[in-house]
């Protein structure tokens, strides 16, 4: 009985073997089964293919790889937005200004500067919107106070390229130290806060106003008033004297 089952195994596992080796790529696999009084039976085994996919296995190290190669590629991204940024603010004034009381030299580097905006037809896109306006609404801190005639050809907002609530104007019908004109300069130092007087002339002026003149309103400015003179003996307050060339567009300042 034992030799006759053996018998058997031997020949269902030769029968399995050579029908394995038989087989096409597209066949069923299937194997005979046989008793031992020799009957036999077909069954289907584990099919299998050569068509099956391959499945492609990732190391940690190709994770680590690919992890590395995008931190590359943001922070590419991230240096080239930067540079563009750089490239178009770079050398331009900033586009929201801080107002309220400022050293006068601060001031008159502003104003040095906007004149060269103004000669060059650069003028700031920023300070006359609808925003700016009510930022206003508050109250105004100018940083500057521009003393000079009534002359059109004269506009000090537009040839120190200053915007809404950044300088105070004061314009006469002639370049002259009133009373008006004390009391406008002692108000927008005393209680706006500006730091900065200008003393403003230009060529062809109809008062005949030449450099000795606007040194004798510069004078009687800082003699008449205790404010002026006070804040002027401390080095908070400085008044300054120019002179508006009407052809170049540029102001000299003495």
């Amino acid at each position: 009985m034992l030799k006759a089952f053996t018998i058997g195994v031997i020949l269902l596992t030769m029968t399995a073997c050579s029908s394995l080796l038989r087989r096409s790529p597209q066949q069923e696999t299937k194997v005979v089964l046989k008793d031992q009084q020799g009957g036999q039976k077909e069954a289907p085994a584990e099919a299998t293919s050569n068509d099956a996919k391959e499945i492609t296995k990732v190391s940690p190290n190709d994770q680590e790889m690919d992890e590395a190669q995008a931190q590359a590629a943001e922070m590419k991204n991230a240096v080239a937005a930067a540079a563009q940024h750089i490239s178009a603010n770079h050398g331009k004034e900033p586009m929201t200004r801080t107002l309220g009381p400022v050293p006068a030299e601060k001031s008159l580097g502003w104003l040095k500067n906007g004149n060269t905006r103004f000669v060059k037809g650069k003028f700031r896109a920023d300070g006359a919107s609808a925003k700016d306006r009510q930022r206003l609404l508050g109250g105004q801190k100018p940083h500057a106070v521009i003393v000079t005639c009534s002359d059109s050809r004269v506009p000090p907002e537009v040839i120190f390229d200053q915007k809404l609530g950044e300088i105070f104007v004061i314009r006469t019908v002639e370049l002259a130290a009133s009373s008006d004109v004390l009391a406008s300069a002692e108000y927008a130092v005393g209680e706006l806060g500006s730091n900065l007087v200008v003393v403003l002339g230009h060529e062809a002026c109809g008062t005949g106003r030449t450099s000795s003149g606007l040194q004798t309103v510069t004078q009687e400015l800082a003699e008449r008033s205790a404010l002026l003179r006070d804040g002027i003996a401390s080095g908070e307050v400085k008044i300054v004297q120019a002179i508006y060339h009407l052809d170049s567009g540029i102001v000299d300042w003495r």
